[in-house]
């Protein structure tokens, strides 16, 4: 669980403990005075986490202010807030983040938090699952920091976690259960929040299942979720793109539209896909709350590698903030049972339905 009593300061301290795990956390010390003009709300998290290298930091909100400085890639700034500003590179996106530094646009800037959690004292046959509560953590191919990278994991992706392992230093580390990496690496137990059977408990169960839809509006990058005909949730998404290949071919993936029915279900899953060291290529572990709706591998799922929903970038999936996508995933049929790593529908059209235009 969170530490209630973890101030500013005191998580800015942490991040010694971080860095030895994660050499490339940077938190940065206020050097600029803040800009008096725009008005400032509060965002969404504490921190944010530079998702690629170069992004802008400015003294002004928008393309136009004069640059402070560059992000490196991964590196993890606190925010103040955050504005909308007309100078942006996009008109569906105008939000930037208020750093210490100046102000930095938001699609490639993961807000996160810097939460440590007591470690577990023991972990039962079933396993767990868990989430990612740092900016990023080491993935180790054994209990400790000496062992061999894996994968680097981020801010909010869940995995299954089957045993705890102390290193040398009585350090705890949690084994990860992976469909790629298998069972051999280790993520430092006090980064993972484990995640309590209520949160998989279904939302509106009082509604009957079949006056649940969901509609993705691939034109305006919607996904509205109805009870009866009454929307009860409408959020900003990113939908299937193209994407144009080092060669100059372009790989066409697209939202099917049509009526579908939500199938299968995951809290986590590895995906990887596209052409090794092209452009289309991907391999993302620990995806979160995963609702599965077309044969082919499309659903709605949460996502940390951008923050730029309202245009399609995506291999034909819906990309969701996490949240948003735990909340899609506790909505629909079909009910996801705490201890299964998948749940599918017993008929084809026990799920919920799924309207793509």
């Amino acid at each position: 669980m969170k530490d209630a009593g973890l101030s500013r300061r005191k998580v800015l301290k942490l991040g010694g403990g971080l860095l030895a795990v994660s050499p490339f956390i940077y938190f940065i010390r206020p050097t600029l005075a803040e800009a008096p003009n725009p008005v400032i709300e509060p965002a969404r998290r504490p921190y944010g986490r530079a998702i690629q290298a170069g992004l802008a930091v400015r003294e002004t909100p928008g393309t136009k202010g004069t640059l402070v400085r560059w992000l490196k890639w991964n590196e993890v700034i606190a925010v103040k807030g955050q504005t909308a500003s007309d100078d942006s590179p996009t008109t569906y996106n105008k939000i930037w983040y208020q750093t210490d530094d100046g102000y930095v646009y938001s699609a490639f800037i993961q807000t996160v938090d810097n939460a440590l959690n007591k470690p577990l004292d023991s972990v039962d046959a079933a396993g767990f699952w868990g989430e990612i509560t740092v900016p990023l953590t080491d993935a180790r191919g054994g209990p400790g920091a000496g062992f061999y990278l894996g994968y680097r994991y981020y801010y909010g992706c869940i995995f299954k976690f089957i045993a705890r392992k102390p290193d040398a230093a009585g350090v705890v580390w949690y084994q990860v259960e992976d469909e790629y990496s298998g069972r051999g690496l280790y993520v430092r137990g006090e980064h993972v929040r484990p995640i309590p059977p209520d949160e998989f408990t279904t939302i509106s169960p009082a509604v009957a299942p079949e006056n649940k839809r969901i509609e993705v509006d691939t034109a305006k990058q919607l996904v509205t979720a109805y009870e009866s005909d009454k929307p009860v949730f409408t959020v900003r998404v990113a939908t299937g793109a193209n994407f144009r290949l080092s060669d100059g071919t372009v790989r066409y993936f697209r939202t099917i539209p049509g009526d579908h029915r939500i199938y299968n279900k995951t809290p986590s899953q590895h995906m990887v896909g596209g052409t090794v060291g092209d452009t289309d290529y991907y391999d993302l572990p620990g995806i979160g709350w995963v609702s599965y709706f077309t044969a082919s591998g499309i659903a709605f799922h949460g996502t940390y590698w951008h923050n730029d929903y309202g245009q399609p970038r995506s291999h034909g999936c819906v990309n969701m903030l996490p949240e948003d996508a735990k909340w899609v995933f506790r909505w629909t049929m079909p009910a996801m049972p705490y201890n299964e790593r998948y749940t599918r529908t017993a008929k084809p059209t026990g799920g919920t339905l799924v309207k793509v235009f």
